[in-house]
């Protein structure tokens, strides 16, 4: 299975599970996961108007969110 069609089974609760400030998200796998990750993402973070791509830099930036691609 892929950790895109996991995240997509829970993805209400991985939603706010990240919103809190103690989640910490670390994934690794092939690159195409993480298109799949974001799409999920994105429509999560739309539904409360919040803009994926600039919450995702944020969470990166205080060391939340980390993708290893290869």
């Amino acid at each position: 299975m892929y950790i895109q069609t996991r995240m997509a089974q829970y993805d209400r609760e991985l939603w706010e599970l990240l919103k809190k400030d103690n989640t910490f998200v670390y994934m690794c796998g092939l690159k195409g996961m993480e298109k799949g990750i974001d799409d999920i993402m994105s429509t999560l973070a739309a539904e409360e108007g919040i803009d994926w791509v600039t919450y995702k830099k944020q969470l990166k930036k205080e060391g939340q969110w980390n993708v290893e691609v290869y």
